[in-house]
């Protein structure tokens, strides 16, 4: 416990050093290069759990946006087809080109029709002209939080939110929340899903439901472990109510921390041999068994995969493997008197397999209500 502490005042520690430097990087003119790395930097802590360097990176978005210099307009000239009068010299070929444009399918919303051809002859002119687009540091400071929203952990969604504000978040009246009806099982609008919870919250609720969409966003409760005082999260899924935070309870000799560090358990939960797994659970839950894998929908099974860290396992010599790639979940069920039923999923993967394992190994757990 005093060494979890420890490292998590270190770590709390060099982000909050690091704050200052950041903030003196971004307020320069001349400072893009570094603030571009410090963001990138804390977009990577942040996408692994890391909540204060969310907040760093919140903070120093708002002082890259007073950066007159960065944010500045670039101007970039463009060409385009404008329509003038002709001189007198030219008007009758001039009324005879105007009348051919007017006719043809190129005809634009500015050009004049053909009667105005004679009246007042126009032709289209090739200019250059000068418009502004945005700076490289406002495109990158967008594409990167952008990603950072989409594409990390669902329960980091709000912490990302609140640090970058709504601005890179799609209206629910966008293609983004109509493709939630388009295929909800797909495990990529499962967590396009939830990350448009976090932002709308009852909104996005109606206007699924004005799609006739068979989704909305869940209701998530928790439970408290009496044994130990730790709190779970909860969610149904289908019929079922499942923990969606894996097991964290320390049965000694036969549990453990991925790598044995404790900041592992935090993120991950614990890695528990078969045995051990199926004492894991608060009491009035159970470790998840095959049938209960087995009775999510695709559709429940993909909300399910969006829930998972991927905390990888250890094996029956003791190493670890896997972490921030792939995780297994043990079953109540055996196989035979040395392996037990499975389900994994990895980081790229869309769907939760099924496999046997050596019971000696070191895997996750989740629990489900009696």
């Amino acid at each position: 416990m005093k060494k979890s502490l420890f490292l998590l005042l270190f770590f709390a520690g060099v982000v909050s050093a690091a704050a200052p430097k950041v903030s003196k990087a971004c307020s320069k003119s001349n400072g893009e290069k570094s603030c571009s790395e410090s963001l990138l930097q804390l977009a990577e802590q942040g996408r692994a759990g890391d909540t204060s360097a969310i907040q760093l990176y919140g903070k120093t978005l708002a002082v890259v946006r007073k950066n007159k210099k960065m944010m500045k307009p670039v101007m970039v000239k463009v060409d385009t087809l404008v329509w003038e009068n002709c001189k007198k010299k030219e008007s009758e070929a001039c009324i005879e080109a105007c009348v051919a444009r007017t006719d043809s399918s190129f005809l634009r919303s500015d050009a004049p029709d053909s009667a105005a051809c004679a009246e007042r002859p126009q032709k289209l002119v090739s200019k250059k002209i000068s418009l502004p687009t945005p700076s490289p540091m406002k495109n990158f400071i967008d594409s990167l939080s952008t990603d950072v929203f989409w594409n990390s952990p669902f329960s980091l969604a709000k912490n990302w939110l609140l640090a970058i504000g709504d601005s890179v978040i799609p209206s629910i009246d966008s293609a983004q929340a109509f493709l939630l009806a388009a295929d909800p099982s797909d495990f990529i609008s499962a967590r396009r899903k939830f990350h448009f919870c976090a932002a709308y919250g009852d909104s996005l609720d109606a206007r699924l439901d004005s799609l006739n969409a068979p989704v909305r966003c869940p209701v998530i409760g928790s439970i408290v472990d009496s044994r130990d005082n730790r709190s779970y999260r909860v969610e149904r899924f289908g019929e079922k109510i499942w923990t969606i935070d894996n097991a964290n309870f320390d049965i000694p000799d036969s549990s453990a921390c991925y790598d044995g560090d404790s900041l592992n358990c935090e993120k991950y939960g614990r890695l528990y041999t078969f045995a051990a797994a199926q004492n894991a659970c608060p009491e009035g839950f159970h470790a998840a068994t095959d049938e209960d894998f087995d009775a999510l929908s695709p559709l429940d099974a993909a909300d399910f995969a969006v829930t998972v860290e991927f905390g990888g396992y250890f094996n029956q010599n003791g190493i670890c493997a896997l972490a921030g790639e792939g995780t297994y979940f043990w079953t109540a069920t055996e196989e035979d008197a040395s392996r037990g039923y499975v389900r994994n999923l990895f980081s790229d993967a869309t769907a939760l397999d099924k496999a046997s394992v050596d019971k000696r190994f070191g895997l996750s757990v989740r629990c489900v209500k009696d």
